[in-house]
């Protein structure tokens, strides 16, 4: 009995022991920095300029501009956005050519920013994601 006892206690404390680990992880990840702050020269600073050049390096495909520019209105016709893949949203756009509105996209519509949300797009970039949604149509 006395054993018993003793390893019930023993056992509760590491269940215990284990529970508060687990909320400690819970919180530190919650106070967490977001963001850090690296200075040039530092070795933090060579791996982000690494990845940036890397990313720099290559034309982004229409379907990747749309994904992470277009996407957030012209999903759901937000502010007044043609929807993707949806014909009757276009109306007679389609029919005013490419250039005009891959022009429209980088001076900005109605709702929509200038560059489209996509500011460091190149030209080209912004043609890809034009004829991206055209071509779901």
């Amino acid at each position: 009995m006395k054993y018993q006892r003793l390893f019930l206690i023993i056992l509760t404390t590491f269940i215990l022991s284990l529970g508060a680990s687990e909320a400690k992880k819970a919180i530190e990840k919650r106070i967490a920095p977001v963001g850090s702050v690296c200075v040039e020269g530092e070795e933090c600073a060579k791996a982000v300029v690494t990845t940036v050049a890397s990313s720099a390096s290559g034309i982004r495909s229409g379907e990747e501009v749309y994904n992470n520019a277009c996407a957030t209105c012209h999903s759901i016709g937000l502010a007044g956005a043609p929807k993707f893949a949806d014909l009757a949203s276009w109306g007679s756009r389609p029919d005013e050519g490419i250039e005009h509105l891959t022009e429209q996209v980088k001076n900005g519509l109605n709702g929509m920013p200038p560059m489209g949300m996509c500011m460091d797009c190149a030209d080209e970039e912004l043609t890809a994601a034009v004829q991206y949604m055209l071509d779901s149509l």
